[in-house]
């Protein structure tokens, strides 16, 4: 269903009336600074204890941040940016009437390859590249019936022996991103994202046998302004 969603998207884009390629070009000026905010789904993707895949739900996140459009040549842009991001995830522990969810707090860098050409009133946006964060702040919260946990996160790469007053994960993460949108010429813009984590965040326990292997995962969506 999703495939198909972004799949009809990208019809529509494409197949915007002739009469829009009659209007006049806007002359592109190079450098564009923008800022942009966005909600989206998240959460972690990979193995349990026992090398079972994780069955961990979406839960929401957001973002917000700017970044800078570099160009390249002719309608090819590189695009780094800096972020604040909320990832994390839902998962229910042996029945639904226990439910663990994660929050997690980043920096991030991305830096994407931008192909932006004009079309319309405005420009296409189809970008790919990377990310690279760190982690500042987090908490880990257990709901079970009327009773609530919550600990905070500390970022370790080994939490073998640590006390069991904080949930643990690995500080940094890094990854893929994907978008595709659309640019109007008086520089508001939206597309739809994509991003996965390709380094495991979970903390080592030190424990016999672990296959643990948790990695970020979340598509959304996101608006913003070019200048």
């Amino acid at each position: 269903m999703k495939t198909k969603f972004f799949t009809f998207g990208l019809i529509l884009i494409l197949l915007i009336p002739q009469t829009f390629a009659q209007k006049k070009r806007k002359v592109d000026t190079g450098i564009h600074y923008g800022v942009l905010g966005g909600f989206s789904f998240q959460s972690f993707m990979g193995k349990d204890y026992w090398g079972e895949s994780l069955d961990n739900q979406l839960t929401p996140g957001f973002h917000v941040g700017g970044n800078v459009t570099f160009p390249i040549i002719a309608d090819l842009y590189v695009q780094p940016g800096l972020l604040y991001s909320m990832k994390g995830t839902k998962q229910n522990i042996i029945t639904d009437d226990i439910t663990k969810t994660t929050m997690l707090s980043y920096i991030e860098l991305p830096v994407n390859v931008l192909y932006r050409p004009q079309l319309g009133d405005g420009h296409i946006l189809i970008g790919a590249g990377g990310y690279g964060s760190c982690g500042i702040s987090g908490r880990e919260r257990t709901k079970s019936g009327t009773i609530t946990i919550e600990l905070p996160v500390k970022f370790l790469e080994d939490a073998t022996e640590e006390p069991t007053s904080y949930a643990y994960y690995k500080r940094f993460d890094a990854g893929i991103n994907a978008f595709l949108g659309y640019e109007l010429y008086n520089g508001i813009f939206f597309q739809l994202d994509g991003q996965l984590g390709l380094l495991e965040i979970n903390s080592d326990y030190g424990l016999p046998n672990d296959q643990t292997s948790k990695k970020n995962f979340g598509f959304g969506v996101s608006a913003g302004y070019r200048f």
